[in-house]
């Protein structure tokens, strides 16, 4: 059973890190609008769009994860969005939450109250985040008139808003479902998909075991 006990929050990012990561990010945003600049039609502004709702679907991938945590009666005790400086403190669903620099990252930390379908409750707040993001999807593909007036390509400014929108929060749900691991001399952490098979497919003893420790503990997503 992967068991992330690392605190990422106490992690500091140094100043070259966050300096490489805005030159790169900066750097990509201007090559991307000198070539949408260049011949301009609306429909260009998909592909930048895509990229700047992955900010948006941040917030609402970890407010998914918390909503049903709270929902199945496990404590939220903190959400974070980003890394590096904290810059706003502020309140969701009763848990402190902090809203950082660099808005490419968030976990929710959160802890079981009791073991009454653990593994089955523990599955489904990992499956929250993609699943919120999937839902998304499906209800701005239903808004525009089914799977195939997703690929219409038009000029229509909120047409293609929705369209990118849409893209990137099944774009962001297919990655995060994609079970895999991530292993650092701190600990193990499972991203969302490889969360929801341990859950659901970890041994009894292991399961079971991770329940105990867990108690009044957090863990991360």
């Amino acid at each position: 059973m992967y068991i992330d006990q690392r605190h990422r929050d106490k992690e500091t990012t140094s100043k070259g890190e966050k300096i490489f990561i805005l030159i790169i990010s900066l750097a990509f945003l201007f090559m991307m609008t000198m070539e949408i600049m260049s011949n301009y039609e609306p429909k260009k502004l998909g592909a930048l769009l895509f990229v700047i709702f992955w900010v948006p679907l941040l917030f609402i991938h970890e407010f998914g994860h918390a909503i049903m945590a709270k929902s199945l009666g496990w404590r939220v005790n903190r959400i974070v969005i980003g890394f590096g400086k904290v810059l706003i403190h502020t309140r969701l669903l009763g848990a402190p939450m902090e809203i950082r620099s660099i808005p490419l990252e968030g976990f929710v930390q959160i802890a079981p109250k009791t073991v009454t379908l653990a593994r089955l409750k523990h599955a489904l707040i990992y499956f929250a985040g993609p699943g919120i993001e999937l839902l998304a999807f499906f209800i701005i593909m239903i808004m525009l008139g089914g799977f195939d007036q997703m690929f219409i390509v038009t000029n229509d400014y909120a047409r293609i808003a929705l369209q990118s929108f849409a893209f990137a929060a099944l774009a962001g749900a297919v990655l995060n479902l994609i079970p895999l691991g991530i292993t650092t001399a701190e600990g193990s952490t499972p991203n969302d998909g490889m969360g929801i098979l341990l859950c659901l497919f970890a041994s009894g003893m292991d399961y079971e075991m991770w329940i105990k420790e867990s108690e009044g503990k957090e863990k991360e997503f």
